[in-house]
């Protein structure tokens, strides 16, 4: 296998677009990797770790684009058309239509048009910082998609924000829905009475897609970031999101979601939910104890489904989920159980339940008590909770959710694992997610069939869409589509994570 660099002098494209970028190059060519980023010492690094560093790379300047392609000469060829074709048709300085005025900085946006309220940032953790900062200045609202900002950074931004009564959304927040327009990673979900608050990502996704199928809309969904509710952060873009909620009259009810609180934030966020004046829910993944919570009258979930069903009882006490009717009869499976996860909070949820319910030896690549923590250069013999959205996944590599490639490849080694019983996955569609997942999953199964001369028919796979039949492709049609190969669809993550665990511990 040979590697090959393209390095585009003076060559900009945000992360969004370079991740699409190596997804696409890479199926069209059937290149093993395609790895585009700028080249900043940051992602020179990643480039190391990643094994794909060459001497172009690295003696490229931070403003320069590099591309790492690894295959035959056959596809490394094939995949560098794919890269510089992409690259000549997206919009650039020099390409972009001569009738438009070329923006570059958030200044100089912020001076075309001063009725800019917020900006989505998605560029190296290097510079994010001073964009954001930029942003804050010209009184934006920012949404911080980038990663790789440091604690002391995002306490920085986000100090600033508040003493101007802006927001920090982020770093690393994936998903949000401002003024009933979906950002970044999100889907097609109703209006509504309900505000959320939550760390970002999957799990906002998930209540607001069960919420949706519940009957309940959306008004405002704010991604805080994962390190907020710490007391190194206290909460400040939480405080500045719930200020908002409580003072909007279309806010009928508020949403917390995240990992536990500080103790200090944790108390500080009783103490105001007090005198909000409205109903508060709350949800902290792997956290079992709401007795606090509860003697402020905030109502607790156990899990995002257990909280979204009591945020829908309080409009509508009829409130039931459309599709959980009995699921078959799993018989008793033997061996391990092996979770392949695209969504961080999802898999959290998952690990947390399947282990009270699980003997024998846990591990997986996420903090989770009572589980081994391990890395994905590691096998384990045992049960197996994999977060393949974590960053030693996602460097040189799209989201999996975006390109779902390398957790179809672990679907099928798990499906031939003769020690494996029951596999457990998440699929997550809406905007910017993979538009053919449910296909890809077959294929999926299909392979290990081959490889295993039929024995992976034998197990046993559950699996959860987070989505809505507004979604395109819609969550309808997955499901069919799913069920049809043979794979049992539940009504949620949670559903299907205690599924599966049960279908072990009888």
């Amino acid at each position: 296998m040979s590697h090959r660099a393209v390095i585009r002098n003076n060559t900009y494209r945000d992360s969004i677009f370079l991740m699409k970028l190596s997804a696409q190059a890479a199926r069209e060519s059937g290149a093993a990797t395609v790895s585009a980023m700028m080249a900043t010492d940051r992602n020179k690094e990643l480039f190391t770790d990643s094994g794909l560093m060459t001497p172009d790379i690295a003696s490229a300047k931070a403003n320069d684009l590099a591309i790492a392609i690894e295959g035959d000469d056959a596809q490394i060829a094939a995949a560098e058309a794919v890269v510089n074709r992409m690259l000549d048709e997206s919009p650039s300085g020099d390409a972009a239509d001569e009738r438009d005025e070329n923006l570059h900085t958030v200044r100089q946006a912020a001076r075309k048009n001063g009725k800019f309220n917020l900006a989505l940032i998605s560029v190296a953790g290097d510079y994010a910082r001073y964009e954001a900062a930029e942003a804050l200045a010209s009184n934006m609202d920012v949404m911080l998609y980038s990663d790789n900002i440091s604690l002391a950074d995002e306490l920085a931004l986000k100090s600033m924000a508040v003493k101007k009564g802006l927001i920090v959304m982020g770093p690393d927040c994936g998903t949000a829905i401002i003024d009933g327009v979906p950002l970044a990673f999100a889907n097609v979900v109703r209006p509504g009475p309900v505000g959320i608050i939550g760390a970002s990502g999957t799990g906002l996704q998930e209540v607001t897609c069960l919420l949706d199928r519940l009957g309940v809309g959306i008004n405002q969904a704010y991604g805080i970031g994962g390190r907020d509710l710490k007391d190194d952060i206290g909460g400040l873009s939480c405080f500045v999101a719930l200020e908002r909620l409580a003072k909007d009259d279309d806010v009928k009810a508020i949403v917390i979601l995240g990992k536990p609180p500080g103790k200090a934030t944790r108390a500080k966020i009783l103490e105001r939910v007090k005198t909000l004046g409205k109903p508060v829910f709350v949800h902290y993944v792997g956290a079992d104890d709401y007795a606090p919570e509860t003697a402020a009258g905030i109502v607790s979930g156990l899990d995002l489904t257990e909280l979204s069903l009591a945020v829908a009882k309080h409009f509508n006490k009829d409130a039931a989920l459309d599709d959980n009717a009995s699921a078959p009869d799993a018989g008793k499976r033997s061996g391990y159980l092996v979770g392949i996860f695209g969504g961080g909070t999802l898999a959290q949820e998952a690990a947390v339940l399947c282990g009270k319910k699980l003997s024998g030896p846990k591990a997986t690549n996420l903090s989770v008590p009572g589980y081994e923590k391990i890395t994905g250069k590691d096998s384990f013999d045992g049960h197996v909770f994999w977060d393949l959205g974590e960053d030693e996944f996602t460097v040189g590599r799209p989201h999996p959710m975006m390109a779902p490639d390398l957790k179809m490849d672990r679907l099928v080694d798990a499906l031939c694992n003769p020690h494996v019983g029951v596999v457990l996955m998440d699929m997550v569609i809406g905007y910017g997610s993979h538009p053919a997942q449910a296909d890809l999953a077959i294929e999926a199964l299909e392979r290990a069939a081959t490889q295993s001369n039929g024995e992976s028919r034998n197990k046993l796979v559950v699996a959860s869409v987070c989505g809505t039949d507004k979604d395109r492709p819609s969550r309808k049609e997955e499901v069919k589509k799913l069920r049809d190969a043979g794979i049992v669809v539940l009504a949620t993550n949670a559903i299907a994570a205690s599924y599966a665990a049960d279908a072990l511990a009888r």
